[in-house]
């Protein structure tokens, strides 16, 4: 099965503009009808809806449940560079919203997976001082050879002195005992995806600054992330068919 034409039915998140853009420069056809398409490009979070045409047609999507498919989220090449766009993004929004330099602040990741490694990457750059907080010893041993402080969760209810605070874990960490421990003009940014890992009725009663990181590629760089999806997309079938 050979896959050239292909449809994008739902273009409201402005990252498969640029998919379809980024799959017309490498040559595959675009058609305005999904019954004519090889294939169908979906979007990330691919919603049950948004499959009920297809009629078991090949398709490409983020984050959803269909059988005839590929989930372009599971596509390691994929995340790890939509990891530094997060990242990228992330420290964008803390620059927006903090009036000192990130050289020399005091910055905390939380969890040390790949968003949290390419933060780490990146803040290094700017000569932050960074400490990780992490649950595996292979994740400590990691952060640490990175040239990073550790610590562990059970730390953050006892003292907290940094500046900016960044989640990337998708479980609530940062409660009222770990809040409360927090100085009063630290920056909060929670990149966890919904519910997130900081409990903001909490920060919020206690003045605590807390800003939404949630969909950061998308806000910061819709052409890049849109372009990496389309090139996810053409690696697949590249690996897959040719």
């Amino acid at each position: 099965m050979k896959l050239k034409k292909f449809a994008v039915p739902f273009t409201d998140d402005k990252r498969m503009i640029y998919a379809k853009e980024y799959l017309e420069n490498k040559g595959f056809e675009y058609s305005q009808s999904v019954q004519e398409a090889d294939f169908v490009l979906l979007p990330v979070t691919s919603k049950p809806h948004m499959f009920e045409e297809l009629n078991n047609k090949p398709a490409f999507y983020g984050m959803g449940d269909y059988k005839h498919g590929w989930d372009y989220m599971k596509y390691e090449s994929y995340v790890l560079k939509n990891a530094f766009l997060t990242a990228e993004g992330a420290v964008t929004l803390i620059e927006e919203n903090t009036n000192y330099s990130l050289y020399r602040a005091k910055v905390l990741i939380l969890g040390y997976g790949r968003i949290g490694k390419a933060l780490h990457s990146i803040l290094k750059g700017y000569g932050a001082d960074i400490t990780v907080c992490s649950r595996s010893r292979e994740s400590e041993a990691d952060s640490v050879f990175n040239g990073a402080k550790h610590i562990r969760f059970e730390v953050l209810k006892k003292n907290n002195d940094a500046d900016i605070i960044i989640n990337t874990v998708p479980h609530p960490v940062l409660t009222k005992p770990e809040l409360s421990v927090v100085k009063k003009d630290a920056v909060i940014l929670d990149l966890a995806s919904f519910p997130g890992g900081v409990d903001t009725h909490v920060a919020d009663s206690m003045g605590l600054m807390v800003l939404n990181g949630r969909r950061m590629p998308a806000r910061y760089a819709e052409k890049t992330a849109g372009y990496l999806i389309g090139e996810a997309v053409s690696d697949i079938i590249e690996e897959e068919f040719i």
